[in-house]
C-alpha cells in the first residue's frame, strides 16, 4: 500500500505532469521557435571552445548560417576532440563551466567504440524528454501510478577516461538523477548493474520483482523483457527457494559487496513461495503474466524489433505496449503518444534538428531540410545539434513522416542508415561484418571469397553467413568472436543469450552470382552502379534477393 506521504507526491507529480505536458504541447505548437532555442542552447555548449573557434562559431545564429559554417559531422571528424575532452581537456570541445557528467558508450559503423560527451545541460535536456514521456505514459494508464516499476539500466561508471570521467551507460546516470520519490518505485537498485554476468541481472531483477505490485515494465529492447521472463522461469526452483527464505542466490548474484546490499530488505515470504509454486505446477512455467498484475509494457516495437511482440504477449500476455521513440546516446529524438504505434512526435525541445532526404543520404554533403519542412509519406536520415558538442551529427537512423501534432513532424523510425542491422539492439554494420570476416579469413590462410550475412528470426535471433565457398573447421566460430571484438554490443547480447552464435550456411555454386543479377534487375539498376550487400537487414530482403 502507499503511504500517505507517496499520495502527497502523487498529487503534486500529476500537478506538474499537467505543467511539464502544457509547456511541451507550447513547444509543438510553434516549432520554429522551440527549434531556434535549441540551437541556441547548441551553440552555448561549444562557445569559445578550440572547435567553435576552429569554424567561427561565434558568428551563428541561425540555421542557414549554422550550415554554411559547419559541415555535416560524423563521430570520426569529432573524434579529435572528444579524446581531448576525455583525456581531461574540456576546452577541446565545450565552453568554458560546462560540466561534463559522463561520456556515453555507443557501438560505432566501425571497430572504433563511440564516446558520447554527456554534459549537464544536455542531461537536462535527457531527462525532460523523458519526463514528458513517462507522464503522458501513466496519464494514459492511471492505474499504474503509485505501483511499482520493473526497470533495467546500465551502469554508468564501466571505467574511467584518461583525465577521470566516467564512461558507461546514459542509462545507469539518468536512473541515478532520478527524483528520489521516483526511484522508491524502481523494482531494482543500482547495484544491480555491477553484477558482471547478465544472467544475474536478470535474476536479481525478478528476484526483487516478484515481490513487488509490478505495473508495467520498461526497457528499451524488448528482448531484455524476455530474457528476463525466461531466467526466472528456468531458475523457478531456486527463485521460490529465495522467497521461502527471504534470500538471493549467491550462484548468480555472487558473493560480493552488491548481495548483501540486494538482501538488505528482503525477508521470508513463505505465503508468495506457496503460489509460485502453485502458478507453475497450473500453468507448467513461470511467467511474469501470472505472478504481476500488469497494465503495459514499455520498449521499442518499430523496425526489426517489432518481431518480439508475440514472444513477449507469450510471457507477458496480451498487454498494450508504449514505444520508447527513437533515442539514442545522443540524445532522443520522438515522443510516442499512443500505445501500439512505433511512431512519436518529434521532441522539439532535446536538440537542433536537421533532415537528410534518403535520396541524398549517399552524398558527402548533403542539403538538409529543417522540421517543419518535412514532407507527410517522405523518409528522412536524422541529423543533430545537442547541448553535449554534438554539431549537425549525422544521427543517420531513417524515419518516416506519418503525420503531425501541431507544427511538429510525428516520425517512424525505419532503420539505421549505412547498412546497419539489430535484432537485439546490437546496431551492427556492415562494415563491422567485412573486417571481422577479412580478419578471420587472412588468419586463416585463405583466399578471398564471396559472402553475405543475412538475420534468422530464430529464439533467440542471430546472424548466418551465406556463401558459395567451402570454409575450414572453426572459421564460424573465429568470425563470431571477431564480430564481438568489433561491436560491444553484439558481444554483450551474445554473453546474455539474446543474439545466437553466427551461424553458416553453404550455398549452391553460383548463388551469390545469381543474387547479384537479381538484385541488379530488380532495382533496375546498371551493373556498373551495383554494390552488393554484404549485410542485409531483412530476412525478407535476402530470402528475395537469393530465392527469387
Amino acid at each position: 500500500m502507499a503511504s500517505w506521504l507517496e499520495h502527497g507526491a502523487a498529487r503534486l507529480a500529476a500537478w506538474h505532469a499537467a505543467r511539464v505536458q502544457a509547456a511541451f504541447l507550447r513547444s509543438v505548437q510553434n516549432t520554429r521557435a522551440a527549434q531556434d532555442a535549441a540551437l541556441a542552447r547548441a551553440l552555448k555548449a561549444v562557445h569559445g571552445s578550440d572547435f567553435a573557434r576552429r569554424l567561427s562559431l561565434h558568428r551563428v545564429r541561425t540555421p542557414d548560417e549554422l550550415r554554411r559554417a559547419v559541415p555535416l559531422q560524423r563521430y570520426d571528424d569529432l573524434a579529435p576532440y572528444i579524446e581531448r575532452l576525455a583525456a581531461g581537456e574540456p576546452r577541446a570541445l565545450l565552453a568554458r563551466g560546462r560540466r561534463l557528467l559522463m561520456l556515453a558508450t555507443t557501438s560505432g559503423t566501425t571497430a572504433r567504440q563511440k564516446l558520447i560527451p554527456v554534459t549537464d545541460t544536455f542531461a537536462q535536456d535527457y531527462r525532460r524528454g523523458w519526463n514528458v514521456f513517462g507522464l503522458k505514459m501513466l496519464s494514459d494508464h492511471p492505474d499504474a501510478i503509485l505501483r511499482a516499476i520493473l526497470q533495467s539500466s546500465g551502469r554508468f561508471d564501466e571505467r574511467r577516461a584518461p583525465g577521470g570521467t566516467p564512461i558507461g551507460a546514459i542509462t545507469g546516470l539518468l536512473a541515478r538523477l532520478q527524483k528520489p520519490i521516483v526511484r522508491r518505485f524502481y523494482v531494482g537498485r543500482p547495484e544491480i548493474a555491477e553484477i558482471p554476468e547478465p544472467r544475474g541481472r536478470y535474476y536479481a531483477l525478478a528476484r526483487l520483482g516478484v515481490e513487488r505490485d509490478v505495473a508495467f515494465a520498461v526497457t528499451a529492447n524488448p528482448a531484455t523483457l524476455i530474457r528476463i521472463a525466461q531466467t526466472a522461469d528456468e531458475e523457478s526452483e531456486r527463485l521460490i527457494r529465495d522467497v521461502r527464505e527471504g534470500a538471493i542466490s549467491r550462484e548468480l548474484v555472487g558473493a560480493g559487496a552488491v548481495r548483501p546490499a540486494l538482501a538488505a530488505r528482503l525477508r521470508p515470504n513463505p505465503d508468495l513461495a506457496r503460489r509460485l509454486e502453485r502458478l507453475r505446477a497450473e500453468h507448467g512455467v513461470l511467467r511474469p503474466r501470472d505472478y504481476w498484475r500488469l497494465s503495459f509494457l514499455a520498449c521499442w516495437i518499430g523496425g526489426s524489433m517489432g518481431h518480439y511482440r508475440e514472444r513477449l504477449a507469450a510471457w507477458y500476455g496480451p498487454l498494450p505496449v508504449r514505444d520508447l521513440g527513437l533515442l539514442a546516446s545522443e540524445g532522443r529524438v520522438t515522443i510516442p503518444m499512443e500505445d501500439d504505434r512505433p511512431a512519436g512526435v518529434l521532441d522539439v525541445t532535446a536538440a537542433f534538428f536537421e533532415f537528410i532526404p534518403v535520396e541524398r543520404f549517399d552524398q558527402p554533403q548533403p542539403e538538409t531540410q529543417l522540421a517543419a519542412e518535412l514532407i507527410p509519406g517522405r523518409d528522412y536520415a536524422v541529423v543533430l545539434s545537442n547541448a553535449g558538442g554534438l554539431l549537425r551529427y549525422r544521427l543517420d537512423d531513417v524515419v518516416r513522416v506519418v503525420g503531425r501534432v501541431g507544427d511538429a513532424p510525428v516520425l517512424e523510425f525505419l532503420y539505421r542508415g549505412g547498412r546497419v542491422a539489430s535484432l537485439a539492439g546490437e546496431k551492427l554494420s556492415e562494415n563491422q561484418v567485412v573486417e571481422a570476416v577479412t580478419m578471420i579469413r587472412q588468419q586463416f590462410g585463405l583466399p578471398p571469397f564471396d559472402f553475405v550475412v543475412a538475420p534468422r528470426w530464430t529464439d533467440p535471433p542471430g546472424y548466418v553467413l551465406c556463401s558459395d565457398a567451402e570454409l575450414p573447421a572453426g572459421f564460424r566460430e573465429a568470425a563470431d568472436g571477431a564480430i564481438s571484438h568489433f561491436n560491444i554490443e553484439y558481444a554483450d547480447r551474445r554473453r546474455s543469450g539474446r543474439l545466437m552464435a553466427l551461424g553458416s550456411e553453404r550455398l549452391e555454386p553460383g548463388a551469390i552470382e545469381k543474387m547479384d543479377k537479381a538484385l541488379i534487375s530488380g532495382r533496375s539498376s546498371m551493373a556498373e552502379q551495383y554494390k552488393r550487400p554484404i549485410l542485409f537487414c531483412d530476412v525478407r530482403e535476402y530470402e528475395a534477393a537469393t530465392r527469387p
